[in-house]
């Protein structure tokens, strides 16, 4: 019970957190057959419940072991929510034979046609690149067919989650599913060298897997791909679907490790354009407007006007719900050490405070108005006008960037379109955009 409504809440939060998550090839994952999901992990504890929300089936999660030392933890964990751990190295070499622990219960599971969740990079990294991967994946899926005689029937399904700022509000979230395959196709090597078995299932596993997160090859090209995927979503006028951007994004990010040196000259372009940009306090979709048109703002009263009869109803909405989610960043900021744990401290404690702040501010209401009519609206108008005040907010962001490229002097203005232009100019060149 406790898992499904935490997955309640966890989807909405999520669906807020990132915006509009993509789900690519939802249909591939199978249904009551042993399944094991192989995932990258870039992103701490926002991944498995990324895939959970999303899942229609039941997920099982392996886990790393230290997380569930304390006792109130394990019971949460284990016993609500169908937790497994896992032991690594890192923690303690004593504490490695709990895994054949961990082989079992994750063979009973999968014996009971259950789906088992695990991030055979092994370590939790922040980047958009796949790391190698670990044998662990391997070892359970052959353990768990060989207890059962090799009739459990054990399928594999590989998924990418790619995120492009995995730590901040609003960005984006993509979860790619692959094909399954059948652990039994290699029962035959297995048989004759597990060793050889184990390495063969892993190189599979990765290749599968590289077909389904976007890799940039070099670390120093992480700016630089937001960079050109900015310009591009711009440039490119029906780039307006998630899956397009999404697409658009691999490709430019394979051009990109193809290119290698070669594009040295663009890249020192792109960085002196959004030191421009940021200097400015302008955004690239602004400056890309007038470089189009002079008449840029005809539209500019009518955005005004949207912004004033607007007002009230942000301003209702932020009172009531941005307590809470400054909080929740507030204490991310002051105690995660880790980037990776950065979205899931700041995501998972605001919905906490949500959770506790709105009952709060509606017993409020409930005993200074005393009115059952005011209190249903306010019920109703509290999570909605959060959402207007948000959609509100990415709307004056643009309107105050427009505004203010508009008031730049003449010659800033045209400094940054020609530096636009050479930089489109060589993209369309070299990207073919």
């Amino acid at each position: 019970m406790l898992y499904y409504f935490l997955k309640f809440i966890v989807r909405i939060f999520t669906r807020i957190f990132y915006r509009d998550p993509l789900i690519l090839n939802r249909q591939n994952v199978p249904k009551n057959v042993p399944l094991i999901i192989a995932s990258n992990h870039p992103n701490a504890l926002i991944d498995p419940c990324s895939l959970a929300v999303f899942s229609k089936q039941r997920i099982h999660f392996l886990a790393r072991g230290d997380v569930f030392k304390n006792k109130i933890l394990y019971w949460v964990f284990v016993k609500l929510l169908g937790m497994v751990p896992i032991f690594r190295l890192s923690e303690g070499a004593e504490n490695l034979h709990k895994n054949e622990e961990t082989f079992r219960s994750s063979a009973d599971k999968l014996r009971m046609k259950k789906t088992i969740l695990m991030f055979s990079e092994g370590l939790c990294v922040q980047e958009r690149r796949l790391r190698k991967l670990r044998k662990g994946t391997a070892r359970i899926a052959f353990a768990s067919e060989e207890s059962a005689g090799w009739k459990l029937g054990l399928k594999i399904i590989s998924v990418g989650l790619n995120y492009n700022q995995p730590e901040q509000f609003r960005s984006d979230l993509v979860v790619n599913y692959g094909k399954t395959f059948d652990v039994s196709q290699f029962r035959e090597l297995y048989q004759q060298d597990k060793a050889v078995a184990i390495n063969e299932f892993t190189k599979y596993l990765e290749q599968e897997l590289a077909q389904l997160v976007v890799h940039i090859a070099n670390p120093q090209n992480d700016e630089f791909i937001l960079q050109l995927e900015e310009i591009s979503a711009n440039e490119l006028r029906n780039i307006k679907t998630n899956e397009k951007k999404f697409r658009l994004t691999e490709r430019l990010i394979n051009s990109v490790n193809d290119f290698g040196e070669e594009i040295s000259g663009l890249k020192e372009k792109m960085k002196s354009y959004f030191l421009k940009l940021s200097r400015f306090k302008i955004e690239d979709s602004s400056v890309k407007k007038f470089s189009e048109s002079t008449s840029v703002f005809s539209d500019f009263l009518s955005r005004l006007l949207l912004l004033l009869v607007g007002f009230p109803i942000h301003l209702f909405g932020l009172v009531n719900n941005y307590i809470p989610h400054r909080a929740g960043f507030l204490l991310a900021k002051s105690i995660v050490k880790q980037m990776e744990f950065f979205a899931s401290v700041h995501m998972y404690s605001s919905a906490a405070l949500y959770l506790i702040f709105y009952p709060v501010q509606i017993l409020a209401v409930a005993l200074i108005f005393r009115n059952w009519y005011l209190l249903t609206a306010y019920v109703v108008l509290l999570p909605l006008s959060g959402l207007f005040s948000l959609k509100y907010y990415e709307f004056s962001k643009k309107f105050f960037s427009d505004l203010r490229c508009f008031l730049l002097n003449k010659n800033k203005r045209e400094q940054v379109i020609k530096m636009r232009k050479e930089i489109t100019d060589e993209m369309k060149m070299k990207f073919k955009i």
